[in-house]
């Protein structure tokens, strides 16, 4: 007889609320009219309509923090440069992109790239989370600058390209 009763109170309240509008109400007519000077005061002396004309948005200054944890971030770095050198590969063909590569890894400051992204993933487990956000730049750096060597090493052999922007 408790279920029952229970059952019914359950289905009264889906009914009900399945019955409520869930959109706004409509604003009055005296919500959409524009304020004059008896409904609102002043702001000064200039309250004319605010423009846009010449404003520029700043890809530094307007940007949305990134909420994902540095592991996620410093993966989404690495996955991006390796579709690239993936994309080249496919572009270029293996007998040509092969010998590029390899002369690029021969490169001193790849190896000196290398190297250091060896001792960085390494420290990696033992750093807190705000060591390795603080590591981040650095990691992208080190990327941006590995792919420029990369971007060069193919200029000099005859097939320039252009690097992705990093995301």
């Amino acid at each position: 007889m408790v279920c029952l009763a229970v059952g019914g109170l359950l289905l009264a309240i889906f009914w009900l609320t399945r019955r409520v509008d869930p959109r706004p109400p409509e604003p009055s007519a005296a919500a959409l009219r524009p304020a004059t000077s008896r409904t609102a005061p002043s702001s000064g002396p200039s309250t004319g309509v605010r423009s846009t004309a010449g404003l520029k948005l700043d890809r530094a200054e307007n940007h949305l923090p990134d909420h994902r944890s540095a592991k996620a971030q410093k993966d989404e770095v690495v996955k991006q440069w390796g579709e690239f050198l993936k994309t080249e590969k496919a572009r270029l063909g293996a007998e040509t992109f092969d010998p590029v590569a390899k002369r690029w890894l021969e490169r001193p400051r790849l190896k000196a790239l290398i190297e250091e992204w060896k001792a960085l993933e390494e420290a990696w487990p033992e750093r807190s989370e705000q060591e390795r956000d603080g590591q981040l730049p650095r990691i992208r750096a080190m990327w941006t600058e590995a792919m420029s060597e990369f971007a060069a090493e193919l200029a000099a052999a005859g097939h320039p390209t252009t690097l992705p922007e990093p995301r």
